[in-house]
């Protein structure tokens, strides 16, 4: 049985140093939490507020809880320029979630995550999440957790 030679054994053989992102980063939660009380909207966005550095890598084992936000309600999860608030894409965590029904759902078909695809962040980003499909139920409440490796 042959043994195929991962990326990291491969860097590690030819003397290279590996990233943090690659093998030993810190693994780290950022949580997005809705205030106690919202007048919802499609297509409303909300952020987590925290710079995520440089060299992060997007994990695949991110999780929503949430209340009923009604009846079409959906999320996406992504990532903006810490800077410009520009999306580097809308739903590179998560994209089109049921968040109809009261539920706790995995957050990981994304472009970022999804199909063994391991995003690394360029440029100092926040994550953040934007409710579409319908109109959510005003005040309903919704927490994201999304689970990156850091540099430091």
């Amino acid at each position: 049985m042959a043994e195929i030679v991962s990326r990291q054994a491969a860097k590690i053989v030819a003397g290279t140093k590996l990233s943090p992102h690659e093998a030993a980063g810190k693994k780290r939660v950022y949580v997005i939490t809705s205030p106690a009380a919202a007048a919802w909207a499609q297509n409303d966005i909300f952020a987590s507020g925290v710079r995520l550095p440089i060299g992060s890598r997007i994990l695949c084992n991110s999780y929503v809880s949430n209340e009923a936000m009604g009846a079409g309600v959906t999320l996406d999860v992504g990532l903006r320029d810490w800077t410009t608030k520009v999306a580097i894409d809308a739903d590179g965590i998560a994209a089109a979630v049921d968040v109809a029904a009261a539920g706790r759902t995995s957050l990981n078909n994304g472009a970022f995550v999804a199909a063994g695809v391991e995003y690394v962040t360029t440029v100092v980003s926040e994550i953040y999440a934007t409710l579409g499909g319908a109109n959510p139920t005003d005040d309903k409440q919704i927490r994201i957790e999304v689970c990156v490796v850091t540099t430091d």
